[in-house]
């Protein structure tokens, strides 16, 4: 086959094409993976950084003024100390005196019937 020629296809005229056209144009799917490679390299970029900061702390005090204080919390300090996705965080459970529960015997139900075909402010049709 010679490049410039396509091959004839099957379909017929009164059916749907068989070779559909892609979704989106190329150029959009050329500046997505480019968006895509820069999102990825900046969370790379990020951690590492975080990670270096953990290693050296003359990075980190040089980002925080108060980095040698014991209260301090940020990134570097849950890495430091292995926290991960959350800070840490104690739950305390308070003893509470049993709760006595008394039940009333049933009462009879009334079922009550309205008719609301038509409401009280409605009449037939005039």
């Amino acid at each position: 086959m010679r490049p410039g020629l396509l091959k004839k296809s099957s379909c017929n005229g009164a059916a749907l094409c068989c070779k559909l056209a892609p979704m989106t144009p190329a150029p959009a799917r050329g500046i997505m993976r480019a968006a895509k490679s820069g999102a990825a390299l900046f969370c790379l970029s990020v951690f590492l950084l975080v990670q270096m900061m953990a290693a050296v702390p003359v990075f980190h005090a040089w980002a925080h003024q108060d980095a040698s204080d014991p209260g301090h919390e940020c990134v570097v300090t849950m890495f430091l100390h292995g926290q991960v996705h959350t800070p840490a965080t104690t739950v305390e459970l308070a003893q509470q005196p049993p709760v006595f529960v008394s039940f009333a015997a049933a009462r009879r139900v009334d079922f009550v019937s309205a008719d609301v075909r038509l409401l009280p402010s409605r009449g037939p049709p005039a």
